[in-house]
């Protein structure tokens, strides 16, 4: 097809573009990304881990021994670490490429919002891998060496302080790690910014988790680790989950930080700033809160 002797094809001709607002458009749009992050192979690797430690665990009849958490730590690194690279990834692919410019009906702010909500692909594993722990520890219960000993797990300590130390380790990590890719993918595009980013997260969640200065320190943890091993000749004899923390509390540091993430990566654009302000002055206020009367 030809006008004034010019050819038009199809690349060449306007497309119009139609401004989608709300909800709708953000659900589609999450769905979407959440398709590209469970078929990333970082996500599917640590998927494989899992399946197959489960198994090995349902064929020995384990519900996790004299340290029923490790699994819980275990998922929060394969998930954590891992949903970090792969949010990071998506990000940064997403928001440069060629669509983004002004050929679909979102702006990046919305597609932040989408990209957050994916993240829930992980959290969902974690919250099955921590379903999982619960009813093989429920058939198998885990016990010391000798018997007598304490285990980090129902029967030995409240049920609510078991919960929260399953939920503050493993799923709110699970989630936490790929809130924090989106966040450097939206503020350091740059790259190399992934790899720094791996190497700054396991560092300032290990360092803490490993010293021997107090509570104080490793509270200050964003993946606090809530539970201590005794061990006796290479082997683990039981369990504790630490005295001078409150679980629920530390649960709730957990989550604050996660929402700050969220606002963070959202403040890299200008609209709904004010917004965001309040909202993650709120978090930090809560945050705050949480972290002094885990302490208390």
């Amino acid at each position: 097809m030809s006008s004034g002797g010019r050819i038009l094809t199809a690349s060449s001709v306007p497309v119009p573009i139609v401004r989608a607002e709300g909800w709708p458009s953000i659900r589609a749009l999450a769905l979407a990304d959440a398709r590209r992050y469970a078929r990333h192979p970082l996500f599917l690797l640590p998927c494989v881990v899992l399946l197959v430690a489960m198994v090995v665990q349902l064929v020995q009849r384990s519900g996790g021994g004299t340290d029923p958490m490790i699994a819980t730590m275990t998922t929060a690194f394969l998930f954590g670490v891992f949903g970090f690279v792969v949010a990071h990834r998506l990000t940064t692919s997403l928001l440069r490429s060629r669509e983004l410019a002004g050929t679909v009906p979102v702006d990046q702010q919305q597609r932040t919002v989408a990209l957050c909500l994916a993240c829930l692909v992980p959290f969902t594993v974690g919250l099955f891998a921590a379903a999982f722990m619960v009813v093989t520890g429920a058939i198998w219960p885990p016990d010391g060496d000798p018997s007598n000993l304490p285990v980090a797990w129902f029967g030995d300590y409240p049920a609510v302080d078991v919960l929260a130390v399953l939920l503050a380790m493993g799923p709110l990590a699970t989630l936490g790690g790929p809130l924090l890719g989106v966040v450097v993918a939206r503020w350091a595009p740059f790259r190399g910014s992934a790899l720094l980013g791996v190497v700054v997260l396991v560092v300032a969640t290990a360092i803490p988790a490993s010293d021997s200065r107090g509570s104080v320190w490793r509270m200050a943890s964003a993946w606090p680790v809530l539970i201590d091993e005794h061990v006796t000749d290479g082997k683990i004899l039981s369990t504790t989950i630490i005295p001078d923390i409150e679980p629920v509390w530390a649960l709730g540091w957990v989550a604050c930080l996660c929402g700050l993430a969220v606002v963070a990566a959202l403040l890299r654009d200008p609209a709904h700033r004010r917004t965001l302000l309040v909202t993650g002055a709120g978090l930090t206020v809560g945050a705050v809160a949480c972290y002094l009367l885990a302490l208390s």
